[in-house]
């Protein structure tokens, strides 16, 4: 992710002794320059240490009005990749972001297996049909340029490729590929290479054509994934200056939606005492995160998670962001106020049931965290339990929150895994999933009580299943549920 940067440097002055290259035999000349040294580089307000390529840490100057400091250490804290190419001495920074975990994605969500050394033909071929895309054409070894043009037509930009040679510039895909240095690709795979080069499909460093090995293979099944909207569906990174903005965006365009098949479900297994409530959702907004790295955190109030990315960042902690909306059914007590004065809105309203009992429809979202570690996955309890839970000495007499704590913090936060979490204090519950079509229903149980679930589904509607998956969950909430605790 490219970032905006901000380098504010102080000064010590010093000298650096330098000795000039001069011809064989000829008198060796040394110059005194003065520089300043010690100089401090920030990067979005967080200081960058410079090393080596053998972590030892190397000092920033300035001579003569110009400031030196490693190539490597600035463009990755812009968010570049640098390689070193040895054979033409050449360095080259690239914004094409290599994806380090594209093939446990591709295994995950494909059922593609990990590849290795050079990848065949068929073994691509293959890959590629459960992206949903088609095989290659040609024969023999299959090479980067040929498995380009499969992935540019597998991420649905073929016709933007092909344009590359229409009438009104039919130099187009050479001249693209000069302009990144990119030489020997023949004239039947131009237009894809110069169009996956422009959509950040591959990086100019590849050579288009070699033989198709794991690296490249990976990553354009990825990029092919990703532009076809088969990939992660997210608003960008919690390190994203503009995350903030999108998180509040994505919010304001949030609105209350139904079904009313699960919805009459639904209804049936609050009446039938099988459930005290569940959330509606729809599969278009879903993360498709990697589970092994990613909670989801549930909410009503988008201020709350505006200020929880902050807090990751100030806790170093970074991660993909998603905000999925999720309504929120559940049945109204009459002695919260009466039922009929309460006024509807575009994300809360209420609904009369049988008996005269009332639900509430409520907007809320999960936002949904792919950390870049199990360790910082591990981490957010931690980061919960200190800045954004309510408990006794944290409220005064009247429940009004009293320590420096998140807006709109909760007594018993919501946040879970769909794999084991190493913490022992996460809880397993049931997430009893019941989908029609593109929205789904899920009344969270104990692991014991989806039978009552599973009982009302298939009395009320036998045209539908449910799914039970393990959901861990944080240990406040999972008090909530067994009500042993309010806090």
């Amino acid at each position: 992710m490219k970032k905006h940067s901000k380098l504010i440097a102080g000064a010590l002055t010093g000298t650096l002794l330098l000795a000039a290259a001069v011809p064989a035999g000829a008198a060796l000349v040394k110059k005194t320059i003065e520089v300043n040294s010690g100089i401090s580089v920030y990067v979005d307000e967080k200081k960058l240490q410079p090393t080596d390529a053998n972590g030892k840490a190397m000092d920033v100057f300035a001579s003569d009005g110009t400031t030196y400091l490693p190539l490597r250490a600035l463009s990755e804290a812009l968010g570049k990749n640098v390689s070193w190419d040895g054979s033409t001495n050449t360095v080259n920074v690239s914004g094409f972001a290599e994806e380090d975990k594209g093939a446990e994605y591709l295994e995950t969500y494909f059922d593609i297996a990990p590849f290795s050394g050079t990848v065949s033909r068929a073994s691509f071929d293959a890959a590629l049909k459960k992206v949903g895309g088609v095989a290659t054409t040609g024969t023999g070894t299959l090479t980067v340029a040929e498995a380009t043009e499969a992935a540019v037509d597998t991420a649905g930009m073929k016709e933007l490729a092909v344009s590359y040679t229409n009438t009104v510039n039919p130099e187009k895909a050479a001249q693209r590929l000069t302009a990144y240095d990119v030489t020997g690709v023949t004239a039947e795979y131009a237009p894809y290479v110069a169009c996956a080069l422009d959509t950040d499909m591959v990086p100019s460093t590849y050579d288009f054509n070699a033989a198709l090995t794991a690296q490249p293979a990976t990553e354009l099944l990825m990029a092919a994934a990703d532009q076809a909207g088969k990939g992660r569906r997210e608003l960008g990174m919690a390190s994203d200056p503009d995350i903030y903005a999108k998180l509040q965006s994505a919010w304001a365009s949030f609105t209350n939606f139904n079904d009313d098949k699960l919805s009459d479900l639904g209804a049936q297994l609050v009446l039938q005492g099988a459930s005290t409530g569940y959330g509606l959702k729809y599969d278009g907004y879903n993360a498709n995160f990697l589970p092994k790295y990613t909670l989801k955190y549930g909410h009503s109030d988008i201020q709350h998670a505006v200020q929880l990315i902050g807090l990751l960042n100030s806790q170093g902690i970074d991660a993909r962001v998603q905000l999925e909306p999720k309504v929120s059914i559940y049945e109204y007590l009459t002695d919260w106020g009466d039922p009929t004065k309460v006024q509807a809105t575009p994300t809360y309203q209420l609904k009369q049931i049988e008996g005269g009992r009332w639900l509430c429809y409520a907007m809320e979202y999960d936002l949904m965290l792919e950390f870049d570690t199990v360790a910082d996955k591990e981490a957010f309890d931690g980061v919960i339990e200190d800045y954004a839970k309510k408990n006794d000495d944290r409220v005064d007499e009247n429940g009004d929150i009293t320590a420096a704590l998140l807006a709109g913090s909760w007594w018993q936060p919501l946040y879970s895994s769909s794999v084991p979490m190493q913490d022992p204090d996460y809880k397993l519950l049931k997430d009893n999933v019941i989908q029609d079509g593109a929205y789904s229903i899920h009344p969270f149980s104990l692991p014991e009580d989806s039978a009552k679930i599973a009982a009302v589904v298939a009395k009320e509607a036998p045209d539908l299943k449910v799914e039970s998956t393990d959901l861990y969950v944080d240990a406040a909430f999972y008090r909530y549920i067994t009500n042993t605790d309010y806090q």
